[in-house]
């Protein structure tokens, strides 16, 4: 027996749905640096610490809802009705989840020096988070547009409503939280107005399906915590919080490439839809037509952006250069990750087994990354220890510690392509990536003659006029040389164009 459905009909196109996506990840970046003056601002030392502290607490008790939410993602692009089910079983999980928490608040409060109360009151945030990945995780495999529109949503209101309870009401930590969680709930509330059609009815047959898939979401999730403590033990084996912040400053710049892999955003639900290699093609090219210029832009714009942030980081521009090639090989994973994720069928038995699971491609990939993870957070260790030893500076051990990570890059994209070939046969479009290599290029020349006429400074107003300037000639003459060199490409501005005004 197979889960099936009608497939779901008027969904935004590939090129339009990445682009909404694409659009709205770099907008976030205006409305998370708002948000972050307000609160930095606010807040005492202490208290920002708190936040960032209890916050990451929640965000790994609420990341729990992946087991629910990946399968359910699947159902509905296959044309299924999940939602009711999905969020009857997060509210399951994230009530087990709240009484967990509740019972480490003495200790995590007592790991920072704070009262109980503190980091209690994540539980405000909890509940509502784990349903907002819920809810967003099912739109991933149905129409993730309705996704985006949900976080561009949440992404406005969290700095109203801080502006309000943290800046003019002076609520400080009580504040930021408040903030948070009301958006989050303007944000859950619009995810599932727009997604009403699936909402069906609760299956209990459909969420023990969901649940006995739960090794690959587990082992998923063990591995972001994994790698996630790369930072922190490197940071405490090199005795010093230096090479952090050098690392910090570049990572803050090089984690805007990876937003090109947003553009891939509608790839998932064309494939559990029964999309192929046309499809695959369609958005690989999409992708490396923004992908490619946003690598070397930010090389070529890296060291100015550093000093925009802080003159003292310009030191970490190599850092930079490394991070930025590795977290563009990391969007590229992306876009492997999904061919082999859309095409994987184990779940359409409704009597699928635990042991089924276990016996698919999709658990020895998240297997083989998990086992990547703990390689790169070895390597991580290691170079920490060898610098401490050798009397390493800060810059240099951060560039080291970029390497490890282009590394663990790098072995990543690998095993994702031979994973993804097994799913389904395609071509990669060379000749469109050369033809935007060449874009690129002639969008670097075009830059040089304001690199050097407009001087850099140390003053934050000047650089950012000087970048600012930079930054509208490469997209001007990039999205020009496109036009003229590729005729895809003409047709993708075209396309987009038609869409944005109609």
């Amino acid at each position: 027996m197979e889960v099936c459905g009608d497939l779901p009909s008027a969904r935004p196109g590939l090129r339009f749905t990445g682009f909404v996506a694409f659009a709205v990840r770099i907008g976030s970046l205006l409305t998370g640096l708002a948000f972050s003056i307000i609160v930095v601002r606010r807040l005492s030392e202490e208290d920002f610490g708190a936040w960032a502290y209890v916050g990451r607490l929640v965000s790994y008790f609420a990341a729990t809802a992946s087991f629910i939410n990946i399968w359910a993602a699947r159902d509905a692009g296959r044309g299924g009705k999940p939602l009711k089910t999905a969020l009857f079983g997060s509210a399951l999980m994230v009530t087990v989840s709240m009484i967990v928490y509740f019972g480490i608040v003495g200790f995590s409060a007592g790991a920072i020096g704070r009262e109980s109360w503190v980091v209690l009151l994540g539980l405000m945030q909890l509940p509502v988070l784990h349903m907002v990945n819920t809810v967003e995780g099912v739109s991933s495999g149905y129409k993730p547009v309705v996704a985006m529109y949900g976080f561009a949503v949440f992404e406005v209101t969290k700095v109203f409503l801080a502006f309000m309870t943290v800046y003019i009401l002076g609520l400080g930590l009580v504040g930021v939280f408040v903030s948070l969680t009301l958006a989050q709930l303007v944000q859950l509330s619009l995810l599932i107005y727009l997604q009403r059609d699936l909402l069906g009815r609760v299956s209990l047959q459909d969420l023990s399906r969901w649940l006995k898939g739960f090794s690959i979401p587990l082992i998923g999730y063990v591995n972001g915590l994994v790698s996630g403590l790369d930072l922190f033990l490197g940071g405490a084996l090199y005795g010093s919080a230096l090479p952090l912040a050098y690392w910090q400053a570049a990572l803050t710049v090089a984690l805007v490439i990876n937003f090109y892999v947003n553009l891939a955003a509608g790839l998932y639900p064309a494939l559990l839809s029964g999309g192929g290699t046309r499809e695959v093609e369609k958005t690989f090219k999409f992708a490396m037509m923004l992908g490619v210029p946003m690598l070397f832009g930010t090389i070529f714009l890296g060291r100015d952006i550093l000093l925009l942030l802080r003159p003292a980081y310009v030191e970490a521009t190599p850092v930079l250069y490394v991070l930025a090639l590795s977290y563009w090989i990391v969007g590229l994973t992306g876009l492997f990750a999904v061919i082999l994720w859309g095409k994987e069928d184990v779940d359409r038995s409704a009597d699928i087994t635990f042991t089924d699971y276990v016996r698919s491609r999709l658990f020895r990939y998240i297997l083989a990354g998990l086992l990547l993870g703990i390689l790169y957070s070895t390597v991580f260790s290691v170079v920490a220890l060898v610098a401490r030893a050798w009397g390493w500076g800060p810059v240099v051990t951060a560039n080291a510690w970029a390497y490890a990570h282009l590394g663990h890059s790098v072995a990543g994209l690998v095993v994702t392509y031979l994973f993804s070939r097994r799913s389904l046969a395609f071509r990669l479009p060379w000749l469109s990536v050369i033809r935007y290599v060449v874009a690129s290029f002639l969008m670097l020349a075009l830059m040089f003659p304001p690199y050097f006429f407009i001087p850099t400074s140390n003053i934050a107003t000047v650089q950012f006029v000087r970048v600012a300037t930079l930054l509208v000639v490469a997209v001007s003459t990039y999205f020009i040389s496109v036009i003229l060199v590729d005729r895809e490409g003409r047709e993708m501005v075209k396309l987009l164009f038609n869409r944005l005004v109609s």
